[in-house]
C-alpha cells in the first residue's frame, strides 16, 4: 500500500514505508474501521504529520524560537518601532528584525542605565 501525501495543488510527495510499517498501519486501519472511525488516531495522526511537517521546513520558515520573539518584543517596546508580523511567524524574519535594531536597543538601553544609576555607581 503505497502511501502519498498528495496537497490541493496536485502536488505529491512518495512518503516511504518499510514492510513492518506498512503492516502496522493496515492493523491500525481495521481497528479505525472497527471501532467506526477512530478520531483518537486520527487526531493523533494529523497533530504527528503537522509536528513533523513543521521539523522538516528550512530553517527561516520555521517559527522563530521564544527567546527571539521576547527578544524582538522588547527591541519593538524600547525603541517604539512596530514589530513586523512576520516577525512573529517566521524565525528568519525574526531574525532580521533583530539583527536590524539589535545595536540600536543596546545603545538605548545603556544610555537608559546612566541615566538611572545612582552616581558613582
Amino acid at each position: 500500500m503505497p502511501l502519498q501525501l498528495v496537497f490541493e495543488d496536485q502536488w505529491s510527495i512518495p512518503v516511504p514505508m518499510d514492510d513492518r510499517l506498512e503492516e502496522a498501519l493496515g492493523v491500525q486501519r481495521e481497528r479505525a474501521c472497527r471501532d467506526e472511525f477512530d478520531l483518537a488516531f486520527v487526531e493523533r495522526l494529523s497533530e504527528c504529520f503537522a509536528n513533523s511537517l513543521a521539523a522538516c521546513l528550512d530553517t527561516d520558515l520555521q517559527l522563530p524560537t521564544d527567546s527571539q520573539v521576547k527578544y524582538a518584543m522588547d527591541i519593538a517596546r524600547e525603541l517604539g518601532v512596530s514589530l513586523p508580523a512576520d516577525a512573529l511567524r517566521f524565525r528568519g524574519a525574526a531574525h532580521e528584525f533583530i539583527d536590524r535594531f539589535e545595536d540600536a536597543f543596546r545603545t538605548s538601553r545603556e544610555r537608559r542605565r546612566r541615566v538611572t544609576s545612582p552616581a558613582g555607581g
